[in-house]
């Protein structure tokens, strides 16, 4: 797994900050769909909405494309946060755009894909936030039934835990990010919005997610 530079990574931490798509609970957790509970949410969805921040966003994951990654055939969106950051990379790099949705589609063609794409090309998948990177890896499956060579994909937050680190080994793919809770967490001590004790709960959180909330009292 991949981050950005120290600075960098701080950078877009202040402007998720900023616009209030990170949030950390001093008292009740958050539940993932994973049923995981966490003193931290992170909302990227917010961005869209800010035109200004969500460019310097954008750059810095072109950026980070053009440097880590190279050359991609077709950039792939994941449902639905990872939408529209895949259109404005694939707009800039003037590059064919698919997207995976979260389970086949019910009716018509039934679709998990939609777009197109052909045999062999090499598609990079986006998020806006990874945890566990349980639905990276049905996405992963799904592009590469399909005949999609997938070795990189790329988000702009991610917890950074040990279960998407090991998801994306097991997938045999390379993740690329800007920020993650670890650089968040001491970015708000430093700006005086955590204590000392906040961070270090948050940390032990990263460390081992899964037992979390039995420890803190909250199952």
């Amino acid at each position: 797994m991949k981050s950005t530079n120290i600075d960098q990574s701080k950078k877009i931490a202040q402007i998720l900050f900023k616009i209030g798509a990170i949030t950390f609970s001093n008292s009740r957790p958050f539940r993932f769909d994973s049923g995981i509970l966490s003193p931290v949410y992170v909302d990227n969805r917010i961005l869209i909405s800010y035109p200004n921040e969500r460019k310097i966003v954008l750059n810095a994951l072109l950026d980070k494309i053009k440097t880590e990654i190279g050359k991609i055939d077709v950039i792939a969106g994941v449902a639905v946060a990872g939408i529209p950051h895949a259109a404005w990379i694939a707009d800039k790099l003037e590059k064919p755009m698919i997207f995976v949705r979260a389970k086949p589609k019910e009716h018509g063609k039934g679709n998990m894909v939609e777009g197109q794409i052909k045999k062999g090309q090499k598609v990079l998948i986006v998020e806006d936030l990874v945890s566990t990177a349980g639905s990276s890896k049905r996405v992963i499956d799904a592009i590469r039934k399909i005949g999609g060579i997938v070795s990189d994909e790329i988000s702009i937050y991610s917890h950074s835990l040990k279960a998407s680190k090991d998801n994306f080994k097991k997938a045999k793919v390379k993740f690329h990010y800007l920020v993650d809770t670890k650089v968040a967490a001491k970015l708000a001590h430093e700006k005086g919005f955590l204590t000392t004790s906040q961070v270090d709960t948050i940390l032990d959180w990263v460390k081992n997610p899964q037992n979390w909330g039995k420890k803190m009292g909250y199952e």
